[in-house]
């Protein structure tokens, strides 16, 4: 059957030695013949009003004729018969130096519990115990991790192995600081304090949660322990989900821009008023069929700005066809834009072909750089406008067509009308309604947003993880004047990110041009050194201080307000001499 414990309910069923009660009086002499005709058990001595139990051993080596009063130190723990092993031990617990004595029904003494019958109950206890601990060590998908107050490592459990890929043998009674550096259990077990749910990460490609704490005995620290949750999984797929997410961000701006539904004037960034207001003009005039001519240096977004009146239109599901007015030649200019009849000159497709009108028919017809069309061209283009018909080229059959004109340009068409270049009756019929889109350097609030839109269009174009921009960087791009505009800022963003290898785009990165107090175009620009940077700073200025009197000081709320990253704010606020705090 094997090793076995009896289970004792109560004390009274422990094999009990005998005990008899003695007083002060009595010998070592007395007690050794005593103790002999009770077969060894113990007697129990009253000595100022407390009672001590005096065995065998504390007698054995003393003077015969010395008082047993002064071989009495071993205090004695009186319980009752029915007294049960849960409770004996948890009174012995408080005085672990006392021997239990058992008293009868009357109150008297009756014997003294066997050692070794405790012991064995004791230890069948702790067997008892320590099979539950092993099994919840076993158990728990948490790693487990005690040490004692000298930092030995007491407990390690199976998915602490797994976790550290650190095996219990190895581990266990050495030092925690000779496996890891980076530690919470020691920390929280000398500043007597416990974390919860604290992340963590303990080593590298290992993420945790933590709860940590103290162990305490009688008051006093023995110890610390530490419950760790792996969440490594989570964290990478985490970090798997947020590169799907912004992938999944994309198509969905590609689909809805395919179809139309997005809120066009989205993709216009800008927080400066004159930005603000293109938006909210440009947003009324989408839904009328007036016809509206574009105005603004290259590069400021004319065609962005055509496109979101179109999208915003009702035409939004109709084709959208853009003709580059400078790119056609002169001798070509009637045939791309009306088409023409099979055979009507050498080249020409038998089957004929439609013209960029036809192809726009029910949709919206862009004509960017209207002011380089040949001057025999504008009164064709004018006649299609006041009637919605024309000819192909070589044909007799008029074609009817229902088409929105949007026209930009970035010339100066008065003067070209002065000129006789331009015909002022197209010029009337083109500028129903007038749109201009302001440069770059004259919303130079807008930079920041524009660098950080575009920085994570071409760190997800080119599979870069670009994290930060430095202040120095976002300063030459804040006094560079951008000749070319958005679009050269769209390129210079390009290029920093191409040629950056680590995380942080730094001023090394920046092309001669644009470095610090090295701007050719900052220099020579008369806009540079006119009222209108000045009153360019102010405004941006002022718009700062009201923002951050609205959010009552808040900067972190501010920049959120001003749709600029926190830094850039902190960077504007030492620009512009504005306290950082208060």
């Amino acid at each position: 059957m094997g090793i076995h414990h009896k289970f004792y309910p109560r004390a009274i069923d422990m094999y009990s030695l005998p005990v008899q009660e003695i007083d002060e009086t009595v010998s070592v002499l007395e007690g050794q013949r005593l103790l002999e005709s009770g077969l060894l058990g113990g007697l129990l001595l009253q000595k100022s009003d407390q009672y001590f139990v005096i065995m065998p051993s504390d007698i054995f080596c003393a003077a015969e004729t010395d008082s047993l009063s002064k071989r009495a130190w071993r205090p004695a723990l009186f319980i009752t018969e029915d007294c049960t092993m849960t409770e004996l031990l948890k009174q012995w617990g408080k005085a672990p130096t006392a021997i239990p004595v058992v008293n009868n029904t009357s109150n008297k003494p009756i014997g003294l519990l066997e050692p070794l019958s405790v012991a064995n109950e004791i230890y069948a206890g702790f067997v008892k115990l320590r099979c539950f601990f092993e099994t919840v060590l076993d158990q728990v998908n948490e790693s487990i991790c005690g040490i004692d107050k000298l930092h030995r490592v007491m407990i390690w459990n199976p998915k602490a192995e797994e976790l550290y890929n650190v095996k219990a043998e190895k581990i266990l009674s050495g030092r925690i600081e000779d496996f890891f550096s980076n530690l919470r259990i020691s920390n929280c077990m000398h500043e007597k304090k416990e974390v919860r749910g604290l992340y963590h990460q303990p080593c590298e490609g290992a993420h945790v949660l933590i709860n940590s704490a103290p162990v305490f005995d009688s008051g006093k620290v023995i110890g610390g322990l530490a419950v760790e949750k792996d969440i490594t999984e989570i964290v990478q797929l985490n970090q798997e989900l947020n590169k799907a997410s912004t992938q999944v961000k994309l198509l969905e701006q590609e689909i809805r821009k395919i179809s139309g539904q997005d809120c066009a004037f989205n993709k216009l960034i800008g927080r400066s008023e004159a930005i603000q207001k293109l938006i909210v003009f440009g947003k009324k005039i989408s839904v009328t069929e007036a016809t509206v001519l574009l105005r603004g240096e290259s590069g400021t977004g004319k065609e962005l700005l055509a496109r979101a009146i179109h999208q915003n239109s009702p035409r939004h599901m109709n084709p959208f066809i853009v003709v580059n007015c400078g790119a056609i030649p002169n001798n070509l200019f009637e045939s791309e834009l009306f088409g023409y009849e099979g055979g009507a000159f050498t080249g020409a497709d038998r089957k004929g072909k439609p013209g960029m009108f036809e192809l726009a028919n029910g949709g919206t017809l862009f004509l960017d750089e209207v002011g380089e069309m040949p001057i025999e061209m504008q009164a064709k283009l004018l006649r299609v406008l006041q009637e919605g018909t024309f000819y192909r080229v070589g044909g007799s059959q008029s074609v009817h067509v229902n088409v929105r004109v949007l026209a930009a340009t970035h010339r100066n068409l008065e003067d070209m009308i002065n000129r006789r270049q331009f015909r002022e009756d197209l010029y009337y019929r083109l500028n129903v309604v007038a749109l201009e889109i302001p440069p770059l350097r004259d919303r130079r609030e807008d930079i920041p947003e524009l660098v950080h839109l575009f920085m994570q269009e071409f760190c997800q174009k080119y599979d870069k993880n670009i994290k930060k921009i430095e202040p120095a960087v976002m300063t030459a791009f804040l006094d560079y004047t951008w000749p070319g505009n958005v679009r050269e800022l769209k390129n210079a963003v390009e290029r920093l990110v191409v040629l950056t290898d680590g995380d942080i785009i730094d001023e090394a990165a920046l092309p001669e041009n644009l470095r610090r107090n090295t701007y050719i175009s900052l220099v020579t620009s008369p806009v540079s050194q006119g009222k209108l940077m000045n009153v360019a700073v102010e405004a941006e200025k002022q718009l700062i201080l009201k923002t951050l009197q609205q959010v009552r000081g808040n900067r972190s709320e501010a920049a959120r307000v001003l749709g600029i990253p926190r830094s850039t704010l902190y960077y504007k606020l030492r620009q512009l001499g504005i306290p950082a705090k208060g």
